[in-house]
């Protein structure tokens, strides 16, 4: 059975969401205080703090009352210690990132650094206050066996070895490579904004025709639009919190976000919002809308942007929401939702059937759980819905879309058929997925951002 993670009190996470922003003050400065003078499980924030990569922003809120005596010395210590332990980490990235753009410049591979160390530099301001785990690039499809081949000769290696890289690489448009040096540079090399099976129509080359100048670590670099830089952020507590969209009506936004079950990281929440905030005058609602409904992508961007408000406050226009669909989850994802949000002694209406589910799901650890998770993904893109169907297939009679449905549906069981059967071959001879490194986590049962 795996370890899992204690239940955090209201008052501790009430201060985690009060600091997981860059500016506190006014009305909850005052609550932040009025918190701090309480008991305070600090073993348990700074737990949670730093599994959520909002650390830094605790520390760096909390100084102000050093000399208050609020904050515990021990509490203080390891604040310091993380965000020291961040800075370095992310100055040792934004090296890495210099020497991957000089060699794929030089090669005539154009990035756009999607996330991660362009907020850090243009939206945090400093290295030393948004936790870096990975390094985010998107290059153009056609070049990426040519990307590949120059991060090995840099001695970048796959962070895991699949034995069908074509059905890998099918399902998830994205490549996991890691540098083994001393300090261990992680990179997402990605050739689609969305790296999961999902079935959505957003076009590539007006996200590469959009994207701006910007300047990254000394270097030229390529950033998406501000409009897309929104919807991509959106798409990531979507894709990672998997039951996000059946949570809406949660009365409790702050204990389904830290519980362990729904895999959720707050850092998420915290780059949208602070995105929204630095570009605040510059943002195209409008523009951002038709997008979402265009690449059928609606129900995460408002699932995305409502969680933003609910847990951070209000920073997107109302009407916004009003304009976007709240998402319609498949009817699998709502079941899970609701048999895994009711407490261990109750009982889904009529059977027990969910509170054994919730029992077996809970003893299972970390990774086997998002393996389910992708294998729905792979289902519901599998068979999608008939809307769904006509955004991608560009479908504008509806008595064509029957028997591109049936077209659909086979031509990806296909592809997975001739995946899966080399895949049993590789296991049955011993030639697992094996990973180059082992992979480290501020907590074991935690998946990385």
């Amino acid at each position: 059975m795996r370890k899992r993670l204690p239940r955090l009190g209201p008052d501790e996470r009430r201060l985690i969401l009060n600091c997981a922003r860059l500016r506190l003050d006014g009305p909850l400065l005052r609550q932040t205080e009025e918190i701090l003078q309480k008991p305070l499980a600090w073993d348990l924030i700074l737990l949670f703090a730093e599994l959520h990569s909002v650390a830094t922003l605790v520390h760096h809120h909390l100084k102000r009352f050093e000399r208050s005596g609020l904050v515990p010395p021990e509490a203080r210590k390891r604040l310091l210690q993380l965000s020291h332990r961040a800075g370095y980490q992310n100055r040792q990235a934004s090296q890495a990132f210099r020497e991957l753009w000089q060699v794929f410049d030089g090669a005539g591979v154009p990035v756009i650094v999607l996330k991660g160390l362009s907020l850090v530099e243009l939206i945090y301001g400093s290295l030393g206050l948004r936790q870096l785990t990975k390094l985010d690039l998107l290059i153009p499809g056609e070049m990426v066996d040519t990307a590949r081949t120059l991060l090995f000769r840099m001695g970048y290696v796959d962070r895991v070895r699949y034995p069908v890289q074509r059905l890998y690489r099918w399902l998830y448009s994205q490549l996991h490579l890691v540098r083994p040096v001393d300090f261990q540079v992680e990179l997402l090399l990605h050739w689609d904004v969305v790296n999961r099976p999902r079935i959505h129509a957003i076009d590539l080359r007006r996200f590469w025709d959009d994207a701006t100048p910007a300047r990254i670590s000394g270097r030229g670099a390529l950033i998406p639009s501000i409009v897309d830089l929104v919807l991509y952020l959106c798409l990531q507590p979507d894709k990672h919190g998997y039951l996000n969209s059946s949570a809406l009506h949660v009365e409790d936004p702050g204990g389904f976000v830290f519980a362990d079950w729904t895999d959720n990281r707050l850092i998420r929440f915290t780059d949208i919002y602070e995105v929204i905030q630095h570009y605040h005058g510059d943002i195209d609602w409008e523009a951002l809308i038709d997008r979402a409904k265009g690449s059928g992508l609606e129900g995460s961007i408002y699932s995305g942007l409502d969680w933003v408000t609910r847990l951070l406050g209000p920073a997107i226009p109302p009407w916004v929401l009003d304009r976007l669909r709240p998402p319609s989850p498949r009817r699998a994802r709502r079941w899970i939702f609701e048999a895994l949000a009711r407490g261990p002694d109750e009982r889904p209406s009529g059977t027990a059937v969910g509170a054994l589910f919730r029992a077996w799901w809970l003893r299972r650890q970390k990774r086997s759980q998002l393996r389910l998770i992708r294998l729905l993904d792979l289902l519901e893109f599998i068979f999608p819905r008939r809307d769904e169907l006509r955004l991608r297939y560009r479908l504008h009679s509806k008595k064509a879309t029957g028997a591109v449905y049936l077209f659909h549906i086979g031509k990806s069981l296909f592809r997975c058929t001739v995946g899966f059967f080399p895949w049993i071959f590789c296991l049955l001879n011993r030639r697992r997925p094996s990973a180059v490194l082992p992979q480290k986590t501020p907590f074991q049962g935690a998946s990385r951002l």
